[in-house]
């Protein structure tokens, strides 16, 4: 009777703490496409000191996510973002509106990928 408390608390925790890991990813990918938004339009704007300024901090808050994620999610994807924020980073620097514009959209799409991927639903656990 013991084993099966024991194996049915780790079950819990198991899974509660898939939905917090979860939820951090939806918040923290919520908040990273803000970021991106704000870059975007300072693009847009031609205000490339604040634009660089921004992805920066972004660029720092990532490493910091990174870090975290980095034994749950496949590192792949991580890297790939990490590429497109360097990418980012150094068309801001030259002040090259399209390619910065371009970046900007590849990292949103990855990270609408991730999300999508470490969602729980019927397709992923299946």
């Amino acid at each position: 009777m013991k084993l099966w408390a024991v194996m049915f608390l780790v079950m819990v925790l198991i899974v509660a703490g898939g939905l917090y890991l979860e939820n951090t990813i939806l918040k923290t990918t919520d908040q990273i496409s803000r970021s991106l938004n704000t870059i975007q339009e300072a693009v847009r704007n031609d205000q490339w000191s604040d634009a660089l300024e921004l992805a920066d901090r972004l660029d720092k808050s990532w490493s910091r996510y990174k870090t975290v994620w980095d034994p749950f999610i496949h590192n792949h994807d991580l890297e790939t973002i990490t590429i497109h924020l360097a990418r980012l980073k150094t068309f801001l620097e030259t002040a090259d509106r399209g390619h910065a514009l371009a970046e900007l959209t590849n990292i949103e799409i990855q990270l609408l990928q991730l999300r999508q991927q470490e969602v729980l639903s019927l397709q992923n656990v299946l």
